[in-house]
């Protein structure tokens, strides 16, 4: 390819030795590749843009850039803090610790929805392999990071408070406030999973020199 060269105009190749000038444009040759790429190179490469845009290209499995990183850690801490987090100390009628867990085991069932949640994020994170379908589950990834924060609420406003017959004390405890940032956090984070989508790369052609003018002839 080093001995190739080609006019500017026509793309006409010749061989380095062969000659200096194009015979049908009248323009120097130039080395091939120094030369723009030409209208139909261009052409061709938008044609493979269109058919594997850069969005559709798929993505390694342990790539953890474009928020997968950020999501699988957000949803195993947030499960880590359901499982083994205490979330409130009772201390009357007797003295109890109760994590996530052991409150959903118990009375209170509706807090299993933000550990499934969680558990079905880490599988659509992980199973997301193009930037496309990345940003596809992101409202989905957003109601689910937002269902531990809605069941918390609900929670904190529906607490029990005794009777006249029963005194109950408690005092709720950092598991529960680390569950609802984690909670919070993956919402944001589930907003921005994928990223923006990828600048796609176009070659734009030089315009070919002009041709030569033909030599004035005065009569």
């Amino acid at each position: 390819m080093s001995q190739l060269v080609a006019c500017p105009f026509c793309r006409e190749l010749f061989d380095r030795a062969e000659a200096e000038q194009c015979p049908q444009c009248g323009l120097s040759l130039e080395p091939l590749h120094r030369l723009p790429p030409s209208h139909e190179e261009v052409e061709r490469e938008a044609a493979h843009w269109e058919r594997m845009r850069p969005e559709d290209q798929p993505i390694p499995l342990a790539d953890l850039r474009r928020g997968r990183g950020a999501l699988l850690a957000i949803s195993s801490a947030s499960l880590l803090a359901f499982w083994a987090a205490p979330w409130v100390t009772l201390t009357a009628p007797h003295h109890q610790v109760r994590t996530g867990l052991s409150l959903a085991v118990g009375p209170l069932g509706f807090l299993w929805g933000g550990a499934v949640a969680w558990f079905v994020s880490i599988a659509l994170v992980a199973s997301r392999r193009t930037i496309a379908q990345m940003r596809g589950v992101r409202a989905i990834l957003m109601a689910f990071a937002a269902m531990t924060a809605s069941e918390i609420a609900v929670l904190l406003a529906l607490s029990p408070g005794g009777s006249r017959h029963v005194y109950v004390a408690y005092e709720w405890t950092w598991g529960l406030y680390v569950a609802l940032g984690l909670s919070l956090l993956g919402v944001t984070a589930a907003a921005r999973f994928g990223g923006a989508l990828p600048t796609p790369i176009r070659l734009e052609p030089r315009p070919p020199p002009p041709l030569p003018r033909p030599p004035h002839t005065v009569h």
